[in-house]
């Protein structure tokens, strides 16, 4: 289905509450419970992770509940409206602990713990059907990238302002209230968000997929139905190869954007203000790979255009500290190398945007091959499973850069890091990102939905 300019906007602008979110999460809420609050980064990993295992178990069940969903709102629009007062308060709790719990990290633990979980789970509620819809509506092979490079590209553009707007705010006095009015504004923000993009494209309701569940409807049992058709998705080896290449990808940048605060602000000596100057470069890399992608998918196989993104990221990523151990960058904290530094960090930035866009791009493609081979059709279902991989990046990548700083010793507070430890951030935060991302070059060989492939799918499915 074709969209209006109104459709296209409201529907990006939908992609900025899972944005707001990640962003905080990612580059953030870890630097916020070590330095403000003070509690054990392995413990803040621990809890993300626990966390994501959660979604494990509540995202497939959203998304076949979203799926089979029948309402006068279709069966996304109720969901994402129902998801945004959840979304607002969880959120905003998370950054108000109780100052009296300073010496108790394991109250500090569940707090962040609880409210973590429940601000993930809103979120989901509301991206999931969002993504649904992503995959619904296009339908050539280059469509898909089309449609994936506008959602993507909006919540780059939003997460992008987001941190713009707060870094300024940041505060790393324990007193300072600014914390609390960050949450709030990403609180309204999300909220804000959301009920533009389910206003806007409410037309697309009569136009959208319903579900048909005559291949399973023999069985009296819900749960043996829901059980044999998400049998048929995890039984397709394309989604699996997809799904780990993916995971391993969030994982390994995930780790990388969850230690960049640190080393900026610890091992490159910037102050967080500096730092939205960077945020310009990020702006300029997420306007190009949205212009870039549609038309390299155009020419080129998805899965080449991933693995050689993925290379030139890890190449760039790993540049700046191996320059800085020959002694070939500029002074600590300068501007010279702020200049110095945008470099490598807008090619890394363009890349990873290219090869997200494109990976999600990958997604509808799977769900016409499942569609094609189990005659069902479960757009939301597929699409929890991929939103479960954008959220290792938080889950596992959290996890492992609060196990790095456990392990390198890095201090909690206002306590300055060593040389030796700075170095160590550095290097877990660079080069060691390039050695991690082996593992999904490898994995993305494999990927076996080709341009000609998807071609013979979409005509397979035209039969029914």
């Amino acid at each position: 289905m074709k969209l209006n300019n109104l459709e296209k906007i409201s529907f990006g602008l939908g992609g900025g509450v899972n944005a707001i979110k990640t962003d905080f999460f990612v580059f953030y809420l870890g630097v916020y419970y070590l330095t403000i609050i003070g509690l054990n980064p392995l413990l803040t990993g621990i809890a993300l992770f626990v966390a994501l295992v959660f979604d494990a178990v509540t995202d497939p069940l959203i998304g076949a509940f979203s799926d089979r969903l029948k309402t006068r709102y279709g069966r996304r629009h109720l969901l994402m409206l129902l998801s945004l007062v959840p979304i607002s308060i969880s959120y905003i709790l998370l950054f108000i602990p109780d100052s009296s719990w300073a010496e108790s990290e394991i109250k500090l633990f569940l707090w962040l713990l609880c409210f973590t979980i429940l601000t993930r789970f809103s979120v989901t509620l509301f991206d999931i059907p969002h993504r649904a819809l992503a995959a619904e509506i296009p339908d050539s092979y280059e469509d898909k990238a089309k449609i994936m490079s506008l959602r993507e590209g909006f919540q780059s553009l939003i997460a992008l302002s987001h941190s713009f707007i707060i870094l300024p705010l940041l505060n790393f006095n324990p007193d300072s209230s600014s914390w609390l009015n960050i949450g709030i504004l990403g609180a309204i923000l999300m909220f804000v968000f959301g009920i533009i993009s389910i206003i806007g494209t409410r037309k697309l309701i009569p136009n959208l997929r319903t579900w048909n569940e005559n291949i399973t409807a023999k069985y009296n049992s819900r749960w043996k139905r829901l059980s044999l058709e998400i049998g048929f998705v995890f039984k397709n080896k394309t989604l699996l190869i997809f799904l780990l290449g993916s995971i391993f990808i969030q994982i390994s940048w995930g780790l990388a954007n969850s230690l960049t605060f640190l080393t900026h602000t610890k091992f490159w000596g910037f102050e967080p203000i500096q730092l939205q100057q960077f945020i310009i470069f990020y702006f300029c890399s997420a306007i190009l790979s949205w212009f870039l992608t549609p038309k390299l998918v155009n020419i080129f196989e998805k899965k080449h255009i991933v693995i050689f993104s993925l290379i030139i990221i890890g190449l760039f990523q790993s540049l700046p500290f191996i320059l800085y151990t020959i002694d070939l960058v500029p002074e600590q904290g300068s501007k010279e190398l702020l200049i110095f530094l945008s470099i490598p960090l807008f090619i890394t930035s363009t890349f990873a945007l290219i090869s997200l866009m494109t990976r999600e791009s990958m997604i509808p493609d799977v769900i016409d091959a499942i569609h094609l081979e189990s005659k069902i059709r479960q757009d939301a279902t597929i699409s929890s499973l991929t939103s479960f991989c954008a959220k290792c990046m938080t889950g596992f990548g959290q996890f492992f850069s609060g196990f790095i700083l456990w392990l390198i010793a890095f201090p909690r507070g206002d306590i300055e890091p060593t040389s030796q430890q700075q170095e160590s951030l550095a290097f877990f935060q660079g080069p060691m990102i390039l050695i991690l991302f082996l593992i999904p070059i490898f994995i993305f060989f494999h990927y076996s939905i080709t341009r000609k492939k998807h071609r013979t799918i979409k005509e397979g499915l035209q039969d029914f």
